[in-house]
Parts: structure tokens; C-alpha cells; sequence
């Protein structure tokens, strides 16, 4: 992470997040829920990121995230010796929550020094959907789940050694609209976090013929962009049920509830923070050369993000 106040903010979390818990708790969705591999690994990226990784904080963990392995080679978001005394307060039995997620093993995958990095990779390989994509847990957008898996795949590996990410970027540039948009079941005029990750996977797969699409889905991020710097939340997360293994197959979701009621509903990120975090990461991600229009086309879209917000976003947000 280069030097700025970027950099700044990111080691001021950091040191806040050090002091959040236990040394052997991991990390979780807010103070009052146990610890659980997901959050956790976003910590350790973060970590990763500013150098931290040899930390002793950051090495615990790293084993509190490998604990979570299961036998298919996956990672679980929860334990029951960690999380039973809390759950249990809902329903007596959680099976569908402590098995292994495509998404939270996709998440744990970009984590370098976690200690069963290779077999979150052999496991993600085996996961892949014919079409490119892969499935997940908590969120109903795939393209987060195969950016982040896309990813894992193609660290230190030679760009022509990158079959799995190829047909991840693929897939993903097909979900990117004329527009640069990507439409989703909860998000129907444009999903700019769906987007963020589609635009993300396309640049794994280092497509030739992906250029186009990158152009796009850039052009639509920087075009969104709210007036305080925002993006108008579209993060959707869902709450499948305790023993509910494939939350693809429901019907139906609730929208919004919260505390015990959450379970069976999907939850915006109202705040903008998902939303907001994952365009920034997505764009910081996009090289100029893989996006800058040729000189014949001048009225190609913009590459970089704006100096100051757009003043014709009043009255998007939710």
C-alpha cells in the first residue's frame, strides 16, 4: 500500500481492530457475535496489505482462520465451540452455518501466509461452476465470490497459466451491461458492488477481449459516484437459516429485518461502507493501460476517478 493518507487511515484501523478482541477470538460482524473466519480473513488482508502479517495479533489469527478448515477442503464462517453459546440462543442447531462457504473460502484464499492456503486453492478449483462463476453463502451477487476466488488462483502464477480465471472473466464480462452496469435480481437499474467485483474478475482473467468491458464497467463506477464520495448501496447480504445448505434454491427472501427475524431476509448496506470499499478496491485495481481509450477515440469513457463529486446524483441514495 503505497505511502498517503490512505495508508495512514488503513494503519490507524489496524491498530484499533488489534485492540477489538481476544488475541485467539479472530474477529466479527460487530461486538456482540462470536468471532467467525469471514471477517476475520478481511482483517488479515488488511494486515497483508500494510506489511503486518508478522504481527503476533495477525498470527493469531491466521490460526484462528486455518481452525475453520473443514474436511472438503473449504472454510466455515463459524465454529460450534466458538459460536454454540450464542447461536444456541436462536435455534438448537446451525449445521448449514458451520459447514464450508465458496465465498468465505474465496475471502481466506487471498490470504498468502495463511498456512492451508494451497488446499483453500485445490478446494475453490473444485468449486468453479461450468460457466466461470462461482456460488455463494451470504451474498446472492456471484461476482463477488469469483473475483475474490479468480484472484487467489492467479497470484504468483504466469498469466498464461491462468485457465480458471479465464473462464471467470468471462463470465463476468458477460455480466457487464452496454452501460458498464451490472444488473442484478435486488439491484435491477445497476449494481455498482456486483459491478466493482465483475470488473475485478474480468482484470484476473486478463482477457485481450476483455478490454471493452473494463472500459465500461469503469466508465459506470466513476459516472455513480454519489456527491459525497459515496456509492449508493447495493450491497445485498443474506441470512440463509441455520440449517439451510443452499440458499439459492429459496424462493423467497424478506428484505431487512434484523436480530433473530434477519434469518430468511437479505440486508443493505445502508451506510454505503461495502458498497463504497468494494468500487474503491475495484478501480484501485484497474491498470490506465488496460483502460485508457486510443487516441482516435476521444469521446471514450473517463479512466480516473473524478477531482470532485458529480453534482447531478442528488436524491439516488436510498
Amino acid at each position: 500500500m503505497p505511502e498517503g493518507p490512505g495508508r495512514l487511515a488503513a494503519l490507524s484501523s489496524w491498530e484499533l481492530l488489534k485492540q477489538a478482541r481476544g488475541p485467539s477470538d479472530g474477529w466479527g460482524y460487530c461486538p456482540q457475535v462470536p468471532g467467525d473466519a469471514d471477517i476475520t480473513s478481511w482483517v488479515l488482508r488488511l494486515a497483508e496489505a500494510l506489511g503486518a502479517e508478522d504481527d503476533l495479533r495477525a498470527d493469531e489469527g491466521y490460526r484462528f482462520v486455518a481452525a475453520h478448515l473443514q474436511e472438503d477442503g473449504g472454510i466455515s464462517s463459524y465454529l460450534p465451540q466458538i459460536a454454540a453459546p450464542f447461536l444456541e440462543r436462536v435455534a438448537p442447531r446451525w449445521d448449514a452455518w458451520y459447514a464450508s462457504h465458496a465465498c468465505v473460502t474465496s475471502a481466506a484464499a487471498g490470504l498468502l501466509r495463511l498456512p492451508v492456503h494451497e488446499r483453500l486453492l485445490t478446494r475453490l478449483r473444485e468449486l468453479q461452476r461450468p460457466d466461470g462463476s462461482w456460488p455463494a453463502y451470504w451474498w446472492p451477487d456471484r461476482e463477488y465470490p469469483t473475483a475474490l476466488a479468480a484472484e487467489a488462483l492467479t497470484a504468483g502464477r504466469p498469466a498464461g497459466d491462468r485457465p480458471e480465471a479465464r473462464a471467470a472473466a468471462r463470465w463476468a464480462a458477460a455480466r457487464i451491461g452496454a452501460d458498464g452496469a451490472v444488473r442484478t435480481e435486488w439491484e435491477p437499474e445497476g449494481s455498482a458492488f456486483a459491478t466493482a467485483f465483475a470488473l475485478r474478475a474480468v482484470l484476473a482473467g486478463e482477457l485481450p477481449d476483455g478490454r471493452d468491458a473494463v472500459r465500461r464497467a469503469v466508465s459506470y463506477l466513476i459516472d455513480s459516484q454519489e456527491k459525497d464520495g459515496s456509492w449508493r448501496p447495493s450491497a445485498w447480504c443474506r441470512v440463509p437459516g441455520p440449517m439451510e445448505f443452499d440458499p439459492d434454491a429459496r424462493e423467497y427472501w424478506e428484505r431487512g429485518r434484523r436480530g433473530k427475524a434477519a434469518l430468511g431476509s437479505v440486508v443493505l448496506d445502508t451506510k454505503a461502507l461495502y458498497t463504497t470499499a468494494s468500487v474503491l478496491a475495484a478501480l484501485a485495481r484497474t491498470s490506465t493501460a488496460a483502460v485508457t481509450p486510443a487516441a482516435a477515440e476521444p469521446s471514450g469513457p473517463r479512466t480516473t476517478a473524478p477531482s470532485a463529486p458529480r453534482p447531478d446524483n442528488e436524491g439516488e441514495r436510498r
